[in-house]
């Protein structure tokens, strides 16, 4: 697999995703249920009003999700990966500034599973507690800022 984002060559071996696919490539992306990572650049500052007013600083992001509804993963990373898009979930806001995105997917861990072991890198921070985990009961966050 190649890929135009230089951070994936460097996932640990427990975070080497089932698939990848651009934004262009959404028929790949496959029909069951699993989790995810959205990754994608903002090239300038972006504030968000979602979970609360934010101001995220220009870098790259990852942001982890599960897709276990009708459609599954191509549903929901399918419409992630889409430019243009009503926001109806936090990160939606986000992937509308953002360019480069690139969609990992993952059958055998959850979302949680994809935070704690990035977190456990050391190679990424938290820059907005509570940014898509108002669920989550583990998880300071599911987004986070690649550390440059």
């Amino acid at each position: 697999m190649t890929s135009p984002q230089p951070w994936i060559k460097h996932l640990p071996e427990r975070l080497k995703p089932n698939g990848i696919a651009l934004s262009a490539d959404e028929s790949l992306i496959p029909k069951q249920p699993g989790a995810y990572l959205v990754g994608f650049r903002l090239e300038e500052a972006v504030t968000t009003t979602r979970p609360r007013l934010t101001c995220l600083d220009p870098g790259t992001y990852l942001y982890a999700g599960s897709a276990k509804g009708p459609g599954g993963l191509h549903a929901r990373l399918g419409r992630h990966l889409r430019k243009a898009k009503n926001p109806r979930w936090h990160i939606d806001d986000l992937l509308n500034h953002g360019s480069n995105l690139i969609g990992l997917w993952y059958d055998t861990l959850s979302e949680c599973e994809l935070v704690a072991h990035l977190i456990k890198t050391g190679d990424v921070t938290i820059p907005c507690p509570g940014f898509g985990s108002s669920d989550c009961r583990t998880c300071d966050s599911h987004l986070l800022r690649i550390i440059a």
